[in-house]
């Protein structure tokens, strides 16, 4: 049975909820062993749940780095859905820091598990907040040991 607008709202309500609580378990509980995350659109996806699994270990490499998902917005419509958010980085002993405002696409399979979810985000995106140094990082690092 086709998920619903309901199992997609919760899905990515979960999605920021281990982003928030960096539980990389129940993260990669929601993805379909197969699933696919391009982030962002246009770079070579993430697959399966080692891939996965690979870009939260990137995006958390550093224990002194904070990552708080702020939520905006959630929509759903059939088994699909759209998430916006800023994603909050911050290095307090480099005083560094970057807002990534963030709109991704989901697709849920029939079980209910995320199958496809794809980042939009460029340039544009991209805030420093006051006071901070701008943090970039290196996405390509993410690919490395993939």
């Amino acid at each position: 049975m086709t998920a619903t607008p309901d199992q997609v709202r919760k899905t990515l309500q979960d999605y920021i909820r281990a982003w928030t609580t960096k539980d990389k378990p129940l993260l990669l509980s929601l993805f379909a062993e197969d699933a696919v995350l391009e982030d962002p659109v246009g770079t070579p996806p993430f697959r399966g749940h080692a891939g996965i699994g690979k870009f939260w270990d990137f995006a958390l490499s550093d224990p002194s780095r904070q990552i708080t998902p702020r939520l905006e917005e959630i929509r759903a419509c059939g088994n699909q859905g759209i998430l916006r958010f800023t994603m909050e980085v911050r290095l307090p002993d480099e005083g560094k820091g970057l807002d990534l405002s963030i709109i991704e696409h989901a697709e849920l399979d029939d079980a209910g598990k995320l199958k496809r979810l794809r980042a939009f985000w460029d340039e544009s995106s991209i805030g420093c907040p006051d006071g901070w140094e701008l943090f970039v990082p290196n996405i390509a690092d993410a690919y490395d040991n993939a």
